[in-house]
């Protein structure tokens, strides 16, 4: 009830979209309320067969005393419906108690008044002792009246409320996805730039091979990696590329020690679809923080996938003998940023475990991905 009219909108716009704006977003009280009506009044034809009526009611008759009737009733309802939402959660309970009370009498009279113009049961009590007796009755079924609708608008706002709330949810979620996004693209043009920084301060021949090749991984990086999701096949492609980028600027004996391994089942990289980039930091840590000209493998990745969407990714780098740099140097964004997108794209469904020895690193992360289809 506290949340935007806007975002309410926005919930009866996706819920249900063919249906105009003005329409109730959920008709279930209402149709509730009329059910009700109506019951009630084929109860009181049916019941005027009984001793208390000493005549039966013609069909017009009666069809014009119970619109009436309910016309008061659901001006009750209503009006303790349109009260409760504006008294309520402003917390004006006493003005709110005192707008019940005064509802409930002015029904009552009306009711009385109704049942004493129709001449209801007047034939078998005196007028004093008939305004008396439904005096009780109607002020006892207005009570009721407030507590049905009171019941139903509460049910109603609590369940537009929580609508509201996913809503907002989801829309933080896309937002916060959109900046973790913004920040690997920098993150690993950063890291890049510098390798090829360090390339040209050698004067390398491979530099202009490395430019080409920043530009290939940047066209993945800016037309591609803004989806949700793409095949594994690209996102596997991605990789590779930053391999062979970071294969240049080691020495010609030293780029054989970095190993890529891939276990797919058949199909499993185009079936099963990934987050684009998710595998990168990782990858990026171990150039990081590897030891780069240890013997082979200095750096070996292993990524296994099966039938069933469990992918499996393991990086292992070898660490030089003196005090190594921590996983992630102060003021880097990657293994934080992998955390929360694991955590905002695949809850409870994939696990991080990273293992420090004096030799090596080692980090694991398994994915539990969705297919598109069926492998057969």
């Amino acid at each position: 009830m506290s949340l935007s009219l806007s975002t309410t909108a926005a919930v009866h716009q996706r819920l249900r979209p063919w249906l105009p704006a003005w329409l109730p977003l959920r008709p279930w009280p209402h149709v509730v309320w009329l059910a009700l009506l109506l019951f009630t009044d084929f109860q009181l034809w049916y019941g005027q067969f009984g001793l208390y009526y000493q005549e039966t009611e013609t069909g017009w008759h009666f069809l014009l005393k119970a619109l009436w009737v309910d016309v008061v009733d659901c001006a009750l309802f209503y009006f303790n419906w349109i009260v409760l939402s504006r008294l309520l959660p402003a917390r004006r309970l006493v003005l709110y108690a005192g707008a019940v009370v005064g509802g409930v009498l002015v029904f009552a009279a009306l009711r009385i008044g109704l049942s004493v113009f129709y001449a209801e049961g007047v034939q078998q009590f005196k007028l004093a002792e008939h305004v008396r007796m439904l005096s009780n009755y109607h002020l006892g079924l207005g009570l009721l009246i407030i507590i049905l609708s009171g019941s139903l608008r509460l049910a109603v706002d609590y369940l537009e409320e929580r609508d509201n709330r996913r809503e907002l949810q989801a829309q933080h979620l896309v937002t916060e996805l959109s900046l973790l996004k913004a920040q690997v693209n920098p993150h690993f043009l950063f890291n890049t730039l510098n390798n090829i920084y360090a390339l040209t301060l050698q004067h390398s021949p491979r530099a202009p091979e490395a430019v080409l090749r920043l530009s290939e991984i940047m066209r993945y990086v800016l037309y591609e990696s803004g989806a949700d999701t793409v095949p594994l096949a690209r996102e596997l492609t991605h990789l590779h590329g930053f391999l062979e980028l970071q294969r240049l600027r080691l020495p010609s004996h030293a780029a054989a020690t970095v190993q890529f391994c891939t276990t797919l089942v058949p199909g499993a990289d185009y079936v099963f679809p990934i987050a684009p980039m998710l595998l990168l930091p990782l990858v990026e840590n171990a150039f990081k923080h590897g030891h780069l000209l240890a013997p082979a493998p200095a750096i070996r990745l292993d990524l296994e996938v099966d039938a069933a969407g469990a992918l499996c990714f393991t990086v292992r780098n070898a660490v030089a003998a003196s005090p190594a740099a921590p996983l992630e140097a102060p003021g880097g964004v990657g293994l934080p940023n992998l955390r929360r997108r694991l955590a905002l794209l695949y809850p409870q469904r994939h696990a991080l475990t990273i293992s420090t020895t004096e030799q090596a690193y080692c980090a694991t992360l398994t994915v539990q991905l969705r297919p598109t289809a069926v492998i057969l």
